[in-house]
């Protein structure tokens, strides 16, 4: 007498949760992505007074890589080469190429109100430079749903948007960094990577050190400054805006489409703003919730007119 094996009855209850489960799924990685990417802002208010950005950086960076290093050690050992430098390039442009020419801006004079603007292009660039790749094109409505977003990230920044006393190429500076966080994504999409995602971080990591150590050191030093908030500030960084930020942004980059990535994207400085209103008491002005309310009414147009194959956010 033999016993056969039957497969685990799966009940249309238990059915019906997968599948929300999955429907949600898209949304809270995307979540996820936003409020870790907007908490950098947040990490540097907390050392901007204590030295300068690029130390910060540089030791946010220092962690960043010590944390990961003992979960990627295996991975080392079996490294291809030529995949290492794919994703030591890629972190010279997604972080050092991103970030350096963005602080440099504010410490020439720049406004952060106005550099905050010009880094919040970043999404519409990601979208404009995917009309050029078959599959990534964005189409009728979402362009007028795009278009809302950026009039409502615009209405809500505008009180911060000042022209401060910094030279005119100083401006061009943050659009450089957007510029080169953008042709990073695409490279990113273009030719996706084998490689674990820790593994590829950590590399993208170590080889943008090397950058913020000599920005650092010309500012003056490498010392950490022995403060709370400096340490809380970098720990800050390194936990949500490195491991966070781009470990959300890659993994979201690598599961859904451009247009889907770069439109989440737009809720960064709303998430900001509130973040800054709970932890600082910042003012959160009438324009800036109706240019929120834009922003959310924009992303609500995009996806309802977005593709059926793409998961909603």
């Amino acid at each position: 007498m033999t016993l056969r094996q039957t497969a685990p009855l799966v009940t249309p209850c238990a059915r019906r949760q997968s599948i929300n489960l999955m429907r949600f799924t898209p949304g809270l990685f995307l979540a996820a992505m936003v409020l870790s990417w907007s908490s950098g802002f947040i990490g540097y208010r907390y050392v901007a007074e204590q030295g300068g950005v690029f130390l910060a950086t540089f030791w946010r960076f220092v962690l960043a890589a010590l944390v990961l290093l003992p979960f990627v050690m295996g991975g080392l050992r079996r490294l291809d080469w030529r995949e290492g430098v794919r994703q030591g390039l890629t972190g010279l442009f997604a972080i050092a190429g991103y970030l350096a020419p963005i602080a440099k801006a504010i410490e020439c004079g720049v406004a952060p109100g106005m550099t905050a603007l010009i880094a919040n292009l970043l999404p519409l660039l990601i979208v404009l430079m995917a009309a050029f790749y078959p599959g990534q094109r964005t189409r009728g409505w979402q362009w007028f749903g795009l278009s809302t977003c950026v009039l409502g990230m615009i209405i809500a920044s505008g009180s911060g948007i000042e022209l401060g006393s910094a030279p005119g190429w100083a401006y061009s500076l943050p659009l450089l960094g957007v510029l080169s966080l953008a042709a990073a994504t695409h490279y990113q999409k273009q030719r996706p990577s084998q490689m674990p995602r820790l593994l590829a971080l950590f590399i993208q990591v170590c080889a943008s050190l090397p950058v913020f150590a000599l920005l650092a050191l010309y500012e003056g030093s490498l010392r950490p400054i022995a403060t709370v908030s400096f340490g809380v500030g970098v720990g800050w960084l390194v936990i949500l805006s490195t491991l966070g930020g781009y470990g959300f942004y890659w993994l979201c980059l690598q599961r859904y489409s451009l247009q889907r990535v770069s439109s989440a994207l737009f809720l960064t400085p709303p998430a900001t703003m509130l973040w800054a209103r709970l932890q600082f008491g910042d003012a959160l002005t009438a324009i800036s919730v109706a240019g929120i309310g834009l922003t959310l009414l924009g992303l609500w147009v995009f996806n309802r007119r977005g593709s059926a194959a793409d998961p909603p956010l």
